[in-house]
């Protein structure tokens, strides 16, 4: 009996674990409005890479110009070569993402929304949907569109589970339940015939647009980035309210050198990214003196709230709200008379910011980072884990026992899975319960293995020892996948309901 209990614990302990994977309010998709945009970008002459070459259907896509007319090509190319002017090609790809995100399925290709209601930039080049609906149905698109819709599949299934491993994440940080707001949305777009390694981000009143190329390392921290602006961005702007001296805190900056333009046009903006990059600091545990540096950095470059944020979320990671609650507390204790003194005392002792170029839609690929062969490896093994390869994550996690830490939590919570998935409910204990005594296990980790731990006291008729562990949970006090609810759950009555 036991053994099929065991047996049934495993889809129990696991659907969890894989449900935090897919269930946010990001998606990361193909799309035909963007494909189609993308091939008459190419026949009309746009003509960036910042990988050594192209993708493959890139290089296809770049071919479809052969089969129309040589009319549709010379006037694509003259609405393109007129619209671009003196500017180089990387600044044009993002007004034409911009307006290829505003507009209707195939095969219509409309606006949205009225013209005048359109973003800016898109409306710059509005003109451009006529030759766009043209050219999809004279190079067959739809018909290409099947034929290269495997290759956006695959590239998605490698590119999603570490982008939706950082939206998890950051959903936990800030304490949100599991799939936040139904009202908005953040649309993530995978789009092989745009330039490899480049991101491009857009919003409008509803929802967040990112369009990424192709990449063989997708670049995190610009998509969590993203992510953070889509959550708080409206937090922010709802509560500046309840900053006293906004416009005079603002007056701070405005003609300093070295400051961003960007953070010195409206408060909300500046003090919507003072918040996300201390939030970033945080969340990545920046070690004091980096984190300082960090901080004056952003702070010289008129980023004025993100050493006040820096010092507020200390404090919020003590407590037990939601970053939303918390963040009502922060705005209304901001204290002008104190981020004068500060600015008064540190701002201009901060070297100012060096001058570069503009940042271009399409940005350079970063320089590598130090590889790290701890993180490195953790990140070997949750990946595997999420793409199914159980072995291969096996193998990982335990080699990071034996090699850097034998105590580490997040090994010890993957092994506690994977000896779930494979029906070893007495390995999953151990490894549980070396994962809620271990320093590094993250709460989300510490607060699921409790739980884990309860339900397999449960499922052996234990039930004093597992309200034990429920209660433990509890007072964890972290809310990762509703943990909290089924805590309390799992205290009023027995998981599985085999015992009597």
């Amino acid at each position: 009996m036991f053994l099929r209990l065991s047996r049934f614990i495993l889809l129990c302990l696991l659907l969890p674990a894989l449900a935090s994977a897919q269930s946010t309010n990001a998606t990361i998709q193909p799309d035909l409005r963007l494909f189609t945009m993308m091939a008459a970008l190419n026949a009309a002459g746009y003509d960036v890479e910042l990988a050594s070459q192209y993708h493959p259907v890139r290089d296809k896509v770049r071919g479809f110009a052969k089969e129309v007319d040589p009319d549709l090509i010379a006037r694509l190319k003259a609405f393109y070569t007129t619209r671009k002017g003196s500017q180089t090609d990387e600044e044009q790809l993002a007004k034409y993402i911009s307006l290829a995100v505003n507009i209707t399925d195939a095969p219509t290709f409309k606006p949205v929304m009225r013209e005048e209601a359109l973003p800016p930039d898109a409306r710059l080049v509005i003109g451009f949907l006529d030759l766009m609906r043209e050219f999809y149905e004279k190079a067959h698109l739809s018909q290409h569109w099947t034929e290269v819709r495997p290759e956006y599949e695959r590239a998605i299934a490698r590119v999603a589970p570490p982008l939706r491993d950082v939206i998890v994440k950051t959903d936990a940080y800030m304490r949100l339940p599991l799939g936040g707001s139904f009202l908005r949305t953040m649309q993530i777009y995978l789009e092989l015939a745009a330039p490899v390694n480049s991101v491009n981000v857009r919003s409008n009143q509803e929802s967040y647009f990112v369009v990424i190329g192709d990449t063989p390392n997708p670049r995190a921290d610009d998509i969590r980035h993203a992510y953070l602006h889509f959550q708080l961005d409206i937090l922010v702007t709802t509560n500046v309210s309840r900053i006293q001296n906004a416009t005079q805190l603002l007056n701070l900056v405005r003609k300093a050198e070295g400051v961003d333009p960007a953070y010195t046009s409206e408060f909300h903006v500046m003090a919507a990214e003072s918040f996300i990059r201390a939030i970033e600091l945080r969340m990545d545990r920046v070690p004091a003196a980096r984190a300082k540096e960090a901080v004056d950095t952003f702070y010289r470059s008129g980023l004025l709230l993100t050493p006040y944020f820096y010092k507020a979320l200390e404090l919020y990671e003590q407590e037990d709200v939601s970053l939303r609650e918390s963040f009502v507390t922060m705005a209304r204790n901001i204290q002008f008379k104190t981020e004068q003194a500060r600015f008064q005392e540190t701002f201009f002792k901060i070297p100012a910011p060096q001058k570069s170029a503009a940042r271009a839609e399409v940005p350079e690929p970063p320089p590598a980072p130090p590889v790290d062969p701890e993180r490195e490896l953790l990140k070997e093994a949750e990946a595997a884990f999420n793409s199914g390869d159980i072995a291969k994550a096996e193998a990982a996690f335990s080699r990071f026992l034996t090699d850097f830490d034998r105590d580490n939590g997040a090994a010890l919570y993957g092994l506690g899975l994977i000896a779930s998935k494979k029906g070893d409910s007495e390995q999953a204990q151990q490894y549980f319960e070396r994962a809620v005594r271990s320093d590094t296990a993250e709460p989300g980790m510490r607060v699921w293995a409790y739980i884990y731990l309860a339900r397999i006291y449960d499922l052996d008729c234990n039930r004093a020892r597992a309200v034990e562990y429920y209660q433990q949970a509890v007072k964890v006090g972290d809310n990762t996948r509703n943990a909290q609810a089924a805590a309390r759950e799992g205290i009023q009555k027995s998981f599985g309901g085999n015992c009597k």
